[in-house]
């Protein structure tokens, strides 16, 4: 693949620095039964059976990324499956989502 310079960045920074970042933390949270929720003006911790509902919306949100910021351009995979993994991600984003809101 011929990339332009920015969108090799994208590909390192967006597509896996930052959601091995993203998942990393996530995990460790979860190993002490925390997630957390950063809104825009304030941060919610949640505790044990709750903390790993809301810790979808981190895996969702590192899956979106990876797929989109890494998938897509290098053309790993066809675009049958990088959808695939996509809305999976999404679909772990909106149920963490909901369950945010629904178990403040």
């Amino acid at each position: 693949m011929d990339l332009a310079k920015y969108q090799k960045v994208e590909v390192v920074v967006l597509g896996v620095i930052a959601p091995v970042l993203l998942l990393t933390y996530t995990i460790l949270l979860l190993l002490s039964g925390e997630a957390v929720f950063w809104g825009r003006s304030s941060t919610i911790i949640y505790h044990s059976n709750e903390a790993y509902f809301v810790s979808l919306l981190w895996f969702g949100v590192a899956g979106s990324m990876f797929s989109h910021f890494f998938l897509r351009p290098l053309k790993l995979l066809s675009n049958a499956s990088r959808r695939l993994i996509l809305y999976i991600s999404m679909s772990f984003l909106c149920s963490g989502l909901l369950s945010a809101v629904v178990l403040v």
